[in-house]
């Protein structure tokens, strides 16, 4: 009986430790922390964004990926992801989910609003579950021309291009 109850509590520990990564790397990013969200992926981790932009963001390194985020997530006044209905395997040190996404972008009243589906692998390190892989499905999204509006905004932050204002 206490080996059945051990392993239960282990395979809650790890489901919700697993499913707190997931939601923290998008917390952090919608917070402005991009070195705390990289953290949460083991170096080299593949990231597969083709669905939400483009050919060039498939299979790419976490670092890259994030070097393209910071590209035009700060031009958005406002971020927010919603990340829920977790699908968890966990085979041993090894885990795959699945779990639907809503992100929502905003510079001023306007908004850039993404729905799809995450898919993540992750393995345990002695520092605990870490992402190995993360690929966004898109399932709609509406309000994308905000994206290079805010690519612009980025740019004007960094001095380098004039404001057309």
């Amino acid at each position: 009986m206490a080996d059945t109850v051990d392993k239960a509590l282990t395979a809650l520990k790890d489901r919700i430790a697993i499913q707190d990564i997931i939601c923290a790397v998008t917390l952090h990013s919608d917070l402005d922390e991009p070195e705390k969200a990289l953290r949460l992926y083991v170096p080299g981790a593949v990231i597969d964004y083709s669905a939400v932009s483009g050919p060039d963001s498939q299979n790419i390194a976490v670092e890259d990926h994030r070097r393209n985020l910071a590209t035009f997530l700060p031009g958005f006044d406002k971020r927010q992801h919603q990340t829920t209905n977790f699908e968890i395997v966990v085979n041993g040190d090894e885990a795959a989910t699945r779990a639907q996404v809503r992100a929502i972008h905003t510079i001023g009243s306007e908004v850039w609003l993404a729905h799809g589906t995450y898919h993540h692998r992750l393995v345990r390190t002695p520092d605990g579950w870490k992402i190995t892989y993360q690929r966004a499905d898109l399932v709609h999204q509406e309000g994308q021309h905000l994206v290079p509006i805010a690519k612009q905004r980025v740019l004007e932050r960094q001095g380098h291009v004039a404001s057309a204002a």
